[in-house]
């Protein structure tokens, strides 16, 4: 029997994602409000993806919370439960899962990003049953509760879990800060993630893949410098010849087992990130970089102070009140809970 209210609040596990999730273009690449519908079609593959109202498509950074309710999805399923759609969760943890500070201000942009998750409706053939078009928004819906805050997830995504449709990712994929260098990420990750040789893509095809509104030529710059600086678990390269730019990926170093099938083996160390505990990144804001590049893959901000108060506290409520909220000044302010 399913759990109605899975109460999910762990931090110290796997990083996880739909692989559905890692090819196609389904969320904006950038930071800014995207107002424009995403429409993309390769043969029988078609996905639009428009916002509702003034709020914009749901972002990569948005996704970051789906990349949670599968990891601990998955973590469940791992340990022989049975959870429902609905899961349950202090905003803490789950910000700390993410490697996001736990100011007031983070609170309000997590409150954000559940508002257009649930309002960015999506349309696609993939996994859409006898019907052929599957419709759903990312989340059926969102509420703070007593004790944190209450996401229903759409049967789609839901499915697709249960099926034991997931890759691991790098735990230092929170810490990229540029939205074509996360979606590349993932891309590469799908594609290249157990091929001893690697692969490789025209920039060409990247673009329309992406689904980033900005001209082919300033994306295939972005693309340059991305593979200039790396990504977590990959060396990149460009190819040039036969008339068009390629981008070549392999591993770092051989990687066993890296998606979750099977779910009892033990997850193994992906790329180069050296992170102490998996889901923790070292850059805890790597939900809030400003300004909002596609391509930056690299923290280019200072991180701020804590501002803790009383974590047992709804903070996504007090998120949406005018008055400031104290700071905790007391010894030991802004660590994680051990």
């Amino acid at each position: 029997m399913d759990d109605p209210r899975f109460s999910a609040r762990r931090a110290d596990i796997a990083v996880r994602d739909v692989a559905d999730l890692m090819v196609w273009p389904w969320f904006s690449l950038a930071k800014s409000p995207r107002r424009a519908p995403i429409v993309f079609e390769q043969g029988a593959v078609r996905i639009r993806v428009e916002p509702a109202g003034d709020l914009g498509i749901a972002t990569l950074w948005d996704a970051d919370v789906l990349v949670w309710a599968v990891s601990q999805l998955t973590e469940a399923l791992d340990a022989g439960r049975t959870p429902g759609r609905h899961l349950e969760t202090p905003a803490y943890p789950l910000l700390r899962f993410l490697g996001r500070g736990v100011g007031r201000h983070d609170y309000v942009l997590l409150r954000a990003a559940f508002d257009r998750l649930a309002a960015t409706r999506v349309e696609t053939t993939l996994r859409a049953g006898p019907q052929g078009l599957a419709r759903f928004c990312w989340l059926e819906g969102w509420e703070p509760t007593a004790a944190g805050v209450r996401l229903t997830l759409p049967d789609w995504l839901f499915t697709a879990v249960h099926d034991r449709q997931v890759l691991t990712l790098d735990p230092g994929y929170f810490a990229l800060t540029g939205g074509v260098a996360r979606w590349l990420y993932r891309l590469v990750r799908k594609m290249g993630g157990r091929q001893r040789g690697g692969g490789a893509i025209g920039l060409h095809r990247l673009h329309a893949r992406s689904g980033s509104p900005v001209r082919p030529a300033e994306f295939a710059r972005h693309i340059r410098r991305i593979a200039a600086s790396g990504l977590p678990g990959y060396r990149l390269s460009i190819e040039r010849g036969g008339g068009e730019e390629r981008l070549l990926f392999s591993r770092a170093r051989p990687l066993a087992n890296l998606s979750t099938a099977p779910c009892e083996q033990p997850v193994n160390d992906v790329g180069t990130s050296k992170l102490s505990k998996n889901g923790i990144s070292l850059y805890r804001l790597a939900g809030e970089r400003h300004p909002d590049s596609e391509s930056n893959p690299c923290p280019a901000s200072p991180i701020r102070s804590y501002n803790l108060y009383n974590l047992n506290n709804n903070r996504l409520l007090a998120a949406d009140s005018t008055n400031p909220l104290p700071v905790d000044k007391s010894p030991g302010a802004g660590r994680a809970p051990r």
